[in-house]
């Protein structure tokens, strides 16, 4: 039918996905999981099997000498009564328990181990995806969408994954049990099987697309309570001087009143079937007995024995089931994680691929060596446009930029300057055209281009953290160069306000540094970008956001080091360009040189 190639084609559709988001060993851990689950099930039934032979012991001693196992135990080991062969068998009992749950405690722990170190490894394998991205990857993603993937999304393909384990340990289990109840009583286990079916199957079409529709607004509200954190918090000034408090508080507590119903709404779903399968088992159980003694006239001390293995059978069997319809609702709801994980990694790998054809180097491939910049950098007709739109920001742009010159790219807000500044940097890459470092693509050795970069956006990053490691950036305390560090200071001239801070290097700036006026965040900027004693500086709109007399203090900084670095400056004011050997107006997607 229709509905049965539809569900098969989702099993498929989630095979194939979990088959390419996992690698060979994840897939052969996978498996041998599997045997461990196998061996769990089986250990599950012996447990249960080793019972009705002990009842039927207890209540007719002699009839178990009519069975060759328990004639050859008894000959065996020469017993004189009954009596002893009961009490190997409750010997035995206990030690199939004892052992069986040993084994289950070590399957419960490599199922775990399993779940969270995987867990870990995906979170890792989507950050390093996402942080080897170009930088234009970055410009089309939100940070919360970001954080919502790597968090939340991870953590909830494993628990669909887990579910899906688990399911598979209980439906081992049901098997194994239902096999056993089956030889025992059949009229029993086909009434209550049939019953439990039939009740699973219609919670499973009635919650199915419930479950699906709320999983992907769940993720929605999830990546909302990321975005308005974030943006509380980060503008938390204008917040406070605009008295918008409530407004971002309202904005949070309906993204998470939007999660919490999803949640309690999906709970409560997995929970209904649980009362319904209780009383249906316990219904089915009583009416074939009734049954079977009504109309066939079976004998009451058949039941006994019967009802006794069916009653401990019932009591793992309940629960199996129970979990068994929660566990298919929790892959249910998680499917849109999977679908997201899948998307995004191909994604990521599709760019990637892209990029090697291209002869962009990323990830392992980038080359390590630097480069030797020697004489000039050169723009050849180069054009520009963002993908998804038809407009150039920059067409046919020509220019050559010598080393140790300083050299000002001024226009209108929009005209192109900072794309020109990110496309030299190597962030973004030409549409057409190219740039090139004594003749070679940067694009060919980015990581040894970036390496001899320098850059002071506007607004300067920090890290909640101390002075030094802000200047360091990205090394470890224990190897930061303590030599290029105080040359970065003093090169910024940091070095008196370090001098009068009561901790110096070590003191804690907060937060996208709240602790420090703005000339000093622009300055641990400069220092951040003379540390690793760069040959080429690019200033993009540094000081625009500062004082006069902060600027000032800060230019001073920067004109020291014309003649000893080549100096790309985006500006605006002319005070901070009037040093400069050229000028470029850009502007129509060209390069006009207005001075020199």
């Amino acid at each position: 039918s229709q509905t049965g190639r539809t569900g098969e084609e989702r099993c498929m559709d989630v095979i194939r996905k979990l088959n390419y988001i996992f690698n060979s060993k994840q897939k052969i851990e996978l498996f041998w999981l599997f045997i461990i689950i196998c061996i769990g099930s089986g250990l599950e039934l012996l447990a249960v099997s080793v019972i009705l032979p002990i009842i039927d012991g207890i209540m007719d001693p002699e009839a178990m000498l009519e069975q060759q196992i328990y004639i050859r135990i008894y000959s065996f080991f020469h017993m004189a009564s009954i009596k002893p062969l009961i009490m190997l068998l409750l010997v035995s009992m206990i030690a199939i328990y004892f052992l069986k749950n040993i084994f289950l405690i070590y399957m419960y722990n490599r199922q775990y181990r399993f779940i969270f170190e995987n867990q870990r490894k995906l979170a890792d394998r989507m950050v390093q995806c996402y942080m080897s991205q170009p930088y234009i990857f970055h410009v089309s993603k939100s940070t919360a969408e970001l954080l919502r993937n790597i968090n939340e999304d991870s953590g909830n393909f494993f628990g669909a994954l887990q579910a899906g384990i688990k399911l598979l340990t209980e439906l081992m289990v049901c098997a194994a049990l239902g096999v056993f109840l089956l030889i025992k009583d059949k009229t029993i286990t086909i009434s209550v099987v049939f019953l439990l079916g039939i009740m699973m199957c219609l919670s499973l079409k009635v919650y199915k697309k419930y479950l699906l529709k709320m999983g992907e607004r769940n993720r929605y509200y999830e990546m909302s309570l990321n975005k308005w954190v974030q943006q509380a918090f980060g503008g938390i000034k204008e917040v406070k001087i605009l008295n918008k408090e409530q407004f971002f508080y309202n904005k949070y507590d309906e993204a998470y009143r939007g999660h919490a119903k999803s949640e309690y709404t999906y709970h409560t779903l997995l929970m209904m079937p649980k009362p319904i399968i209780e009383s249906l088992c316990i219904c089915g159980l009583l009416g074939a007995i009734a049954i079977k003694f009504w109309w066939r006239g079976a004998d009451i001390t058949y039941f006994v024995p019967v009802l006794s293995v069916f009653a401990v059978a019932a009591f793992r069997l309940l629960p199996s089931f129970n979990r068994i319809t929660e566990y298919l609702g929790t892959i249910m709801y998680y499917k849109a994680a999977i679908t997201s994980i899948f998307e995004d990694l191909k994604e990521v790998d599709s760019k990637v691929q892209e990029h090697h054809e291209s002869g962009v180097k990323t990830g392992k491939e980038k080359t390590v060596e630097g480069i030797a910049f020697r004489d000039k950098i050169e723009i050849r007709d180069l054009s520009f446009r963002y993908a998804g739109s038809d407009k150039y920001v920059l067409r046919h742009l020509d220019l050559c930029i010598a080393r140790k010159s300083s050299i000002a790219f001024i226009g209108q807000s929009g005209a192109g300057k900072t794309t020109l500044a990110d496309i030299i940097m190597g962030l973004l890459q030409p549409s057409e055209g190219g740039a090139y470092v004594d003749g070679a693509d940067i694009f060919d050795n980015l990581e040894g281009w970036h390496r001899i970069i320098g850059y002071i956006p506007q607004n300067i990053y920090l890290m909640d953290d101390t002075i030094r490691n802000n200047i360091a950036f990205g090394v470890d305390e224990g190897e930061i160069n303590e030599e290029m560090l105080s040359y970065a200071v003093e090169q910024a001239q940091l070095a008196q306000m370090i001098r009068e801070l009561p901790s110096g290097l070590d003191t804690q700036i907060g937060e996208m540094g709240v602790r420090l006026s703005g000339g000093q965040r622009q300055r641990i900027g400069i220092a951040r970008a003379l540390y690793h004693n760069p040959e080429i500086l690019v200033l993009d709109e540094a000081t625009s956001a500062l004082d006069n007399d902060t600027e000032k203090a800060v230019m001073d900084a920067i004109e020291s080091l014309h003649g000893k670095m080549t100096l790309i400056i985006i500006a605006h004011r002319l005070s901070t360009i009037k040093d400069c050997d050229l000028v470029y107006e850009i502007g129509d997607g060209k390069a006009v040189q207005v001075k020199e």
